[in-house]
């Protein structure tokens, strides 16, 4: 839209009587809601004559939500693909509509399905200008939860089209505007995928909006059957061939689509979902392995990917196979295959094990090892208890990075020192933290030494949602956007290291969590001497996500310790951020940024303020962020 110039309606302007808020053919109702919403405000009753049923339920969701009825507070996020199936379904749509609208003070908006805007077109100035003043742009979230009352976000809660008209919002802010939105499903599953937005000032509304918006969002869901449709069928073909020859539960993931046939529907819950999608979306998880259900049953699952048809594209699908495991079927197949036993160290799940003697074979070798994993995973006390276990008569360096934030000369120096002493073993911790011109430095060293007896093992650590390998780069934001990454500085130091190894994070060996919590009890030195859990208790423990790995789970224990009743650690004992997790499946992008705030409370032992100034958000928005994932996390 090329913008023109409106006149910007005063504040005391109101919507002529002809607008209908619900259709273009029905009577106009005469609700005028001003004065119920600032007796709802003051916690006095509404007449149910006087405010819509639909808006009445979102003031009190709004309230619920502590939404502050006078001021906008939207977060943002800028993370956005425009070239995701939704924004190349709508974006015809939205030039058709755009051209349309061409000089009129509308406003035509694209969310994803939490409420996001993701795109914007005004051929309004004043229209335009007011919008950004309150925040209605592309990056903002205009859910309920942060802006109350409004076409977007009360058709995202609904799930249906709203209509919301001048005083109807909650926020005084934007009783100046009408806005209708509906929501655009995916024609296969029935998910929203976003919503499709007409906002105008309060006065030029029209009931033709809610029209509108419909036949947008149809004309946008036709388009995405035809862009989705065949990565789905390729999906489906493999599912229906699958089923044919297999006996085992059978599931078969896309991105917006999960097919399960009779029986892995009746073996597998929301939660087991999620775990299934972390499983794919990391090529590793989809090796033979075991995976323990929420419900406590334990499962041998197999998988693969479904190609689509565009050549070295991205997998149609992922294909997983699922076979309950029976109690007699319990011990290891290959017990002959035995793990030494490693001081400190608790683990027999076949990944783990995996990474344990990869780990051994490199340290009686002498070979340069690469040990990457996520935070928390205990890759520094893994490679002190291989050392032990191989050389325990030979010396051990520890150099962390962040030591060389002091200065980089002295601690270049001390790492020099001990790699030129030709004997023992030296272990480089946090090599994500070091500048690209230490990083440069630190390759000189490591050059000069090469030759050297002894191993020499360097610690990295990646963010949950990063590949192994994939270099370095630029940290995420709170919003979990990782910013666009350069070219690894670090390639030239990972490049001196002939092997490397991938300790797997927790909520990829769950099955270790029983060993662990033993080995992590007795590490306590708790005074009752054999203190052990329930099995309600080591459920809960295995069902949980692990964001912050085995120093999360070392946390939580703590925490039980301190709160139990009992000689046993009940479920009850343990934090609540263990018992109250979301209660909806939660998308990739929640999934990071719940991690990351997790990450952050842990890291300052709790304490929400410091953690918000850390990830760069506001007290407010943490709190909020808080209350929605269920996140409580103990001291």
């Amino acid at each position: 839209m090329e913008p023109v110039e409106s006149v910007e309606p005063p504040e005391t302007t109101r919507r002529p009587p002809t607008a209908s808020p619900l259709g273009p053919g029905r009577p106009v109702p005469h609700l005028n809601p001003v004065r119920e919403r600032a007796r709802f405000l003051e916690g006095g009753d509404v007449s149910p004559s006087a405010v819509r049923p639909p808006i009445l339920d979102s003031w009190q969701r709004s309230r619920f939500f502590g939404v502050d009825a006078d001021h906008i507070q939207a977060p943002y996020n800028a993370d956005f693909d425009p070239h995701s199936r939704l924004a190349t379904a709508a974006r015809p749509v939205l030039d058709r509509l755009s051209d349309a609208l061409q000089g009129t003070p509308m406003c035509l908006i694209l969310t994803d399905s939490k409420g996001r805007v993701r795109e914007r077109r005004t051929g309004d100035r004043a229209l335009h200008r007011h919008l950004d003043d309150i925040s209605l742009a592309p990056g903002f979230s205009y859910a309920e939860e942060y802006v109350g009352t409004n076409g977007i976000g009360t058709a995202a809660e609904d799930g249906r089209t709203a209509l919301v008209l001048g005083s109807e919002h909650f926020c005084v802010r934007l009783q100046r505007m009408s806005c209708a939105a509906a929501p655009i499903r995916n024609p296969v599953s029935g998910r929203v995928l976003g919503l499709i937005d007409l906002t105008s000032w309060q006065h030029t509304a029209s009931p033709l909006m809610v029209a509108l918006v419909q036949e947008a969002a149809a004309d946008i869901e036709e388009r995405l059957l035809d862009i989705g449709s065949e990565r789905e069928r390729a999906a489906l073909r493999a599912f229906l061939t699958s089923r044919q020859s297999t006996r085992r539960a059978l599931v078969t993931l896309t991105d917006g689509l999960l097919l399960a046939d009779a029986a892995a529907t009746e073996m597998l819950g929301p939660a087991d979902h999620r775990r299934l999608r972390e499983l794919a979306a990391d090529p590793s998880g989809l090796r033979e392995q075991r995976m323990l259900l929420s419900d406590g049953r334990t499962v041998q699952l197999r998988g693969r990917q479904v190609e689509g048809d565009a050549p070295g594209g991205h997998p149609a699908a992922y294909l997983i196979e699922l076979r309950l495991v029976a109690e007699r079927d319990e011990p290891a197949p290959h017990p002959a295959v035995r793990m030494p036993r490693l001081a400190g160290i608790s683990g027999s799940s076949p990944v783990f094990r995996g990474a344990v003697s990869q780990l051994i074979r490199h340290c009686r070798q002498g070979r340069w090892t690469l040990v990457e994993g996520e935070a928390g995973t205990g890759k520094q006390a893994l490679v002190r208890a291989v050392h032990r276990h191989v050389a325990p008569t030979e010396p051990i360096g520890v150099h962390d990075a962040a030591d060389a934030k002091a200065g980089a000369a002295p601690w270049l120096q001390a790492v020099f020192h001990d790699l030129a002493e030709d004997r023992g073993t030296v272990v480089l911790r946090h090599l994500e933290l070091l500048s690209a011109h230490v990083l440069g430095q630190l390759d000189a060293v490591l050059r000069t030494t090469a030759g050297r007896s002894g191993w020499v093992a360097a610690l990295l650590t990646h963010d949950r949602h990063r590949q192994p390998g994939a270099g370095g780069g630029a940290p995420p934001g709170a919003d979990g956007v990782t910013a666009p990454r350069q070219a690894d500085p670090a390639a030239a130091v990972r490049a001196r290291f002939g092997a490397a190894v991938t300790v797997p994070p927790l909520r990829h060996r769950t099955a270790d969590i029983p060993a662990l919590v033993t080995c992590l009890l007795a590490r306590h030195g708790d005074d009752s001497g054999g203190l052990g859990c329930t099995d309600a208790a080591l459920r809960a423990l295995s069902r949980a996500p692990w964001p912050g790995n085995v120093r999360q789970l070392d946390g939580s224990l703590r925490y039980a310790q301190t709160h139990r009743s009992g000689p046993l650690i009940e479920e009850s004992d343990l934090p609540p951020s263990l018992l109250s997790q979301a209660q909806h499946p939660l998308s990739a992008w929640e999934s990071t940024e719940r991690d990351l705030i997790v990450q952050s409370l842990l890291d300052h032992g709790g304490d929400k303020a410091k953690a918000a100034k850390a990830l760069g958000i506001s007290r407010a928005t943490i709190y909020r962020k808080i209350t929605a994932y269920g996140i409580r996390l103990g001291p």
